[in-house]
């Protein structure tokens, strides 16, 4: 059997578990002081913000020709280098395009050639054309010289003849012969002024050919235009022919494939994203009335909460001089006087320390940062 316990020693154990339970409280009351206090004093000298997320210069890769992309030659994650083949897109349609330039250019130099050989021949013809006509002209003006002085002198014999005659002086048969004579001389006369009238025309005809070389020459000229005009179509061709081969504008990492083999591309339309590790930087957001205790090179700590046990650093460096508003989509319109104030908050750009050795920093994660006042 156990001794029953008196009253008084009952008292007593109970008295000595408060007091134990009382300094208990005290010493979770002074450690929570002491923690709560360093809490309060730490918040009190840093500026924090949550809407902080790690962010990289980042390119969207658009294709500038539409058609079938065929085949992919990525991966996502994948590392590539600037101006590797990312995806390749059907070239028959730009090939097609290719072949259609390439032979309106053969076609404009071969009118090109037949107008260079028919201005040659031009430039040869017409001036030998002019000169005979002018030698034509030439021989028809000394014929009208010739029939005239003939005509001249007929008029003259037939006169003297006729004077003759008229005494009878000379017989019916001679004067006839004379008449006849003068009558031939005018009819001469007649011809070589209708053939100096005609060389003249001729000659003014090839005088006008000359328009025929101009006209060659404007011919010309235009297919010359022509042509300029079609090797510039060429190379365009050639150059959406090579855009058949997407390649990689920047050094980086895949970050996301949006499109699949087969799927069709539109110029406009991403078809993956392409970010470069070594440009990773923060983007914290703060309220305005906490930016004027951050300037740029200040240390920087923060937390990114797929990692929330290690704390990391960084630095400013730039406040953004505008707020994030400014640069919404949807602009705050305050022009119907209903106006609810809100905290305004500014980017700001950190950089982090030793990124090189944080490839488990991705873009698009967030972090809570803390910047001493």
């Amino acid at each position: 059997m156990t001794e029953i316990e008196k009253p008084s020693d009952a008292a007593a154990k109970i008295s000595k578990w408060r007091r134990a339970g009382r300094w208990v409280m005290i010493l979770i009351l002074a450690a929570a002081m002491l923690y709560g206090g360093r809490w309060l004093y730490w918040r009190i000298g840093h500026v924090t913000t949550n809407a902080a997320y790690i962010k990289a210069d980042m390119a969207n890769v658009v294709p500038e020709i539409p058609g079938k992309i065929l085949s992919i030659a990525v991966k996502e994650g994948q590392t590539v280098r600037a101006g590797q083949v990312l995806l390749h897109i059907d070239p028959e349609q730009m090939d097609r395009q290719v072949g259609l330039s390439e032979a309106d250019l053969a076609s404009l130099r071969s009118r090109k050639e037949r107008y260079q050989a028919e201005l040659h021949q031009a430039r040869l013809s017409v001036p030998a054309t002019i000169a005979a006509a002018r030698a034509a002209l030439a021989v028809a003006e000394k014929q009208q010289l010739k029939a005239r002085a003939n005509l001249d002198h007929m008029q003259l014999q037939y006169r003297r003849f006729k004077k003759l005659y008229d005494k009878e002086a000379i017989g019916k048969a001679r004067f006839d012969e004379v008449d006849t004579a003068w009558r031939s001389a005018e009819a001469d006369c007649s011809a070589a002024e209708a053939q100096v009238r005609l060389a003249a025309s001729r000659l003014a005809e090839a005088e006008a050919s000359r328009a025929v070389i101009t006209k060659a020459q404007a011919a010309a000229r235009e297919v010359e235009d022509g042509i300029n005009k079609a090797e510039e179509a060429r190379k365009l061709a050639r150059l959406h022919r090579s855009r058949c081969e997407v390649k990689a504008p920047i050094e980086g990492i895949v970050a996301r494939l949006l499109v699949r083999e087969g799927d069709y591309a539109t110029p406009g339309r991403p078809v993956l994203g392409i970010y470069n590790p070594e440009t990773r930087y923060i983007e914290a957001r703060f309220e305005e009335t906490k930016v004027r205790y951050i300037t740029p090179g200040k240390k920087v700590e923060f937390i990114v909460d797929n990692f929330p046990n290690r704390t990391l650093t960084g630095r400013v460096v730039i406040v953004t001089p505008a707020s994030a508003a400014e640069f919404a989509l949807i602009p705050r319109d305050v022009s119907a006087g209903e106006f609810t104030k809100v905290v305004q908050r500014v980017p700001v750009r950190i950089a982090i320390d030793d990124l090189q050795n944080r490839p488990d920093l991705l873009p698009g994660l967030s972090c809570e940062v803390f910047i001493a006042k």
